[in-house]
């Protein structure tokens, strides 16, 4: 009787697993179908879909350069003194605007290139095949531009001006310039150089991709270029001396991100779509 119950028990108990196995095959090969899907969906699906993820993206890009904009306004929207450089400058201004404008303008401006970032992420794919290298660098750059652009370039732009006003206010001008100087040259420079040579090979990189038409768009949408932007609106300086011309001048990389990512949303559907469509 004793071996009997132990053989029902047996048999009950593989009876068990046996049926918890075939439901554990059975939800994975409905989770691999669903995964298979979802990756075709996203790899080869309709356009429709990939144009829609793409405008997302870039409507989330435009609206961070957007407030990158404000945020280099607010830093350097002033005339500066008579005779100065533009280093000088900006030390300048930083004692006759109120303490709050750099502040404010480091912070929306840090945020406005952590929102750029998805925006870049739509260039990424139009380089090349993800395994190049001139995309997998591409895509490593806009990684350092999210990681040291804001944090490490754009913030500290304010940090040194409210630093420069704050110790000048407490101590005098003297000790004030020295330790604003002091963390431009150790703390901003190097990081600003870092970031340099990321931006200029990246710009560089979209470049060739656009010239040598290896994009959906027309050659011509090359232009459309940070880099390029960049230099064209620093060069307005030569216009003079304005809070106006500054502002443009010292905005020219956000400014230059609005027409881009403008662009390249207004062409997507023409140009992209279209060229899926052949293919």
């Amino acid at each position: 009787m004793t071996s009997l119950l132990v053989r029902l028990s047996l048999e009950a108990v593989n009876q068990k697993y046996s049926d918890e196995s075939i439901l554990l095959k059975e939800r994975h090969c409905i989770s691999n179908s669903l995964c298979f899907l979802w990756q075709k969906d996203l790899d080869t699906g309709d356009r429709n879909m990939k144009r829609e993820k793409a405008e997302r993206y870039l409507k989330i890009g435009l609206f961070g350069a957007v407030l990158t904009l404000i945020g280099d306004l607010l830093i350097g929207a002033a005339k500066f003194p008579d005779g100065a450089d533009m280093i000088q400058g900006y030390f300048g201004i930083a004692l006759t605007m109120p303490a709050w404008r750099p502040v404010l303008g480091g912070l929306i401006g840090f945020a406005g290139i952590c929102l750029e970032f998805p925006g870049f992420l739509t260039i990424c794919p139009l380089i090349g095949d993800e395994k190049s290298l001139n995309s997998r660098f591409y895509k490593l750059a806009i990684h350092v531009f999210l990681a040291v652009g804001g944090g490490a370039v754009h913030l500290p732009c304010g940090v040194f001006m409210w630093l420069y006003k704050s110790v000048s206010e407490t101590a005098g001008k003297a000790a004030g310039y020295d330790i604003a100087m002091k963390y431009l040259l150790y703390f901003m420079m190097p990081a600003t150089a870092v970031f340099s040579v990321f931006f200029i090979g990246a710009c560089v990189v979209q470049f060739i991709a656009f010239f040598k038409g290896r994009t959906p768009f027309p050659k011509w949408y090359c232009v459309f270029n940070l880099l390029i932007g960049k230099v064209v609106f620093n060069m307005v300086r030569q216009l003079g001396n304005t809070a106006f011309i500054n502002g443009i001048a010292t905005s020219n990389m956000s400014l230059s991100a609005i027409i881009m990512f403008t662009a390249l949303l207004v062409g997507w559907k023409k140009y992209a779509v279209d060229k899926e469509a052949d293919q």
